[in-house]
C-alpha cells in the first residue's frame, strides 16, 4: 500500500488533500490518537518497528516518508509526486 493511501485511509482523509508538509496543524483529523494509529499501521503494513526516539521526531508525512525510506521500506510512490500544491 502506497504511503499516503495508507495515511489517508487512517486519518479518513482524501489521500490526494495529502503532502509532504501535512501534519496534526494542517490535516483534519490527525490528532495525537490518530497518531498512534497512523505509527501503528504503518509498523503492520510495511513490517518495520520503530524506537521510541524515532517516533517523536515524527513531526509531518515528509518525516514519515524519511523515516521508512532509512529502513529500506519500498513506499511504492515517487517522493517527486507528491509536492506541495
Amino acid at each position: 500500500m502506497q504511503l499516503y493511501d495508507l495515511i489517508g485511509k487512517v486519518l479518513g482523509v482524501d489521500p490526494a488533500s495529502l503532502n509532504e508538509e501535512s501534519n496534526a496543524q494542517n490535516t483534519p483529523k490527525w490528532d495525537s490518537l490518530r497518531h498512534i494509529e497512523v505509527i501503528f499501521a504503518m509498523e503492520s503494513a510495511y513490517h518495520v518497528r520503530f524506537t521510541m526516539p524515532e517516533i517523536s521526531g515524527l513531526r509531518k508525512l515528509g518525516d514519515i516518508r524519511k523515516l521508512l525510506l532509512a529502513k529500506n521500506v519500498n513506499l511504492g510512490e515517487a517522493p517527486a509526486e507528491r509536492k506541495i500544491a
